[in-house]
């Protein structure tokens, strides 16, 4: 399952077939461009490959949860969260001869439920400051034109040193929480569920995060906070690496009410969509799915 587009298509088909089928693999294509993934995955397979960004793994996840069919990633994007996380590090090259012998782990999957309906998720979920964030940058049509003349680091950067400069001006808003029945409103710059440990342009919000723990972490920066959030972003822009200042909880159930409309994200989607009008009051419950996920890591 390849997204064609990824990694600035460096990556072609024809090169990725040709990997699987020298290390003895009989495999099938499918671009995750056309609107067969679902028929190709209906067919029987021992395991699913999905060779882009964390969209692309995201997009061929939700497919298979509950499947019984293991996940594998070729990691091929800008962030690669889900792939880091996970341990896909390398290139095609270097990771396929390695999954004959690889191990499997169970990987839990994130349950919302709003006005949306139901969604699931895998990185993460949140309001405030990203879901804000994501919203921007996407307005801003210089972003992608720009984008091919960055390495993948270079864009990381600029996403973050982004974000960076938002920060000041952004002001904490009030979240209503309950975190596996405890009560913890407040006023809130970021408000993140964190499944992995790092989430939008490689930041590492929740480094001890487990993915088959059957618990989320949440992730919480309070408006006396925002120095210390200042001082990570801008660590990270200069290519700092240093840890999250703030601790992150374990929980199993959270509750999220709001008024005066708001801008949520599940994984790199954000909601409401461009041309849909968000409900003034809201509320968002999620819930964990355990082990609703396999995944094949490399040897």
């Amino acid at each position: 399952m390849h997204n064609p587009g990824a990694g600035r298509g460096e990556h072609e088909a024809e090169d990725l077939m040709a990997l699987l089928a020298k290390a003895g693999h009989d495999a099938r294509y499918q671009s995750t461009r056309d609107d067969e993934c679902a028929g190709a995955l209906a067919q029987p397979a021992d395991v699913v490959i999905a060779a882009g960004g964390d969209g692309t793994v995201e997009k061929v996840a939700r497919l298979l949860v509950g499947r019984g069919i293991p996940l594998s990633i070729l990691p091929l994007g800008t962030a690669n969260n889900l792939a880091r996380t996970l341990g896909f590090h390398g290139s095609p090259e270097e990771l396929i001869p390695r999954l004959e012998s690889g191990q499997r782990r169970r990987f839990d999957v994130g349950l919302a439920r709003g006005p949306w309906g139901e969604r699931r998720f895998f990185e993460g979920a949140g309001a405030g400051l990203l879901p804000d964030y994501m919203r921007a940058v996407a307005a801003i049509p210089e972003m992608e034109e720009t984008a091919e003349a960055l390495s993948k680091q270079q864009e990381v950067t600029r996403h973050v040193s982004l974000l960076s400069h938002m920060l000041p001006k952004y002001d904490a808003r009030h979240w209503e929480i309950i975190l596996d029945g405890e009560e913890l409103s407040g006023s809130y710059l970021l408000v993140e569920a964190m499944n992995i440990r790092s989430i939008g342009p490689g930041l590492a919000l929740a480094p001890q995060a487990e993915t088959g723990d059957g618990q989320f972490d949440f992730v919480a920066v309070r408006e006396g906070d925002r120095a210390q959030l200042d001082d990570y972003l801008a660590a990270h822009a200069a290519g700092k690496e240093i840890a999250f200042p703030i601790s992150a909880r374990r929980f199993r159930h959270l509750r999220l009410r709001w008024d005066k409309g708001a801008m949520l994200h599940f994984d790199d989607k954000t909601w409401p969509d461009k041309d849909e009008r968000a409900p003034q009051q809201g509320e968002m419950e999620i819930t964990i799915e355990p082990s609703a996920l396999e995944v094949l890591l490399p040897a």
